[in-house]
């Protein structure tokens, strides 16, 4: 009798184990865990950077511009994005700024507007590229049609809401200088996205 009663005893407590252990890894699997990923369809994000930027031209020296970028991106599909922001900066050096109170290189705001295109936004790391356009909205120039630049960037995502980035970009003014000549713009900027 004590031996059935004790052997009774060992298989209620190894099926009792059995459960807990399958009532746990269920529990686990059931477990909604989001996935680290840069972004996908649907996904939405709010950006702020700190970048450096300059603009180099042969007739002027243009200072060099301390910014910080708040932006604001959308997928619209699970590959391309759209995002908007806006810019404001500050400078160190170049031409007298009594010289120059409006027009490039001056501290101002801008507004920006780009199309992304990400080459593996499902996973945790995607390069991408783009085109961005920039409009100054402040400190603006009689003649300034804005710049366009061309980006690209990479970005990796450190939890399932936040991914930081590195981006570059060169470009030109869409208006030329007072010599006639091609201004030129080369930026890069290092941030954070927060995914909502």
């Amino acid at each position: 009798m004590t031996s059935r009663w004790l052997a009774l005893r060992r298989c209620c407590a190894g099926v009792s184990l059995t459960l807990a252990l399958a009532t746990s890894a269920a529990a686990q699997q059931t477990e909604e865990i989001e996935p680290r990923a840069v972004g996908g369809a649907g996904v939405t994000t709010i950006g702020i950077a700190g970048f450096i930027d300059t603009l180099s031209s042969s007739e002027e020296a243009f200072p060099l511009r301390v910014t910080a970028h708040v932006e604001v991106t959308r997928f619209v599909t699970s590959r391309i994005a759209l995002r908007g922001g806006l810019i404001g900066s500050d400078r160190f050096g170049g031409d007298d700024a009594d010289d120059r109170p409006t027009g490039p290189g001056v501290p101002s705001l801008q507004a920006t507007v780009a199309g992304l295109f990400y080459f593996s936004p499902d996973a945790m790391v995607s390069a991408y590229v783009g085109s961005e356009y920039r409009a100054q909205l402040t400190s603006r120039a009689d003649r300034d049609a804005g710049t366009v630049l061309g980006v690209g960037g990479l970005q990796g995502a450190v939890s399932s809401r936040l991914s930081v980035y590195v981006e570059g970009g060169f470009g030109f003014r869409l208006t030329r200088g007072d010599e006639d000549e091609r201004q030129t713009r080369l930026a890069g900027q290092v941030g954070l996205r927060i995914r909502f």
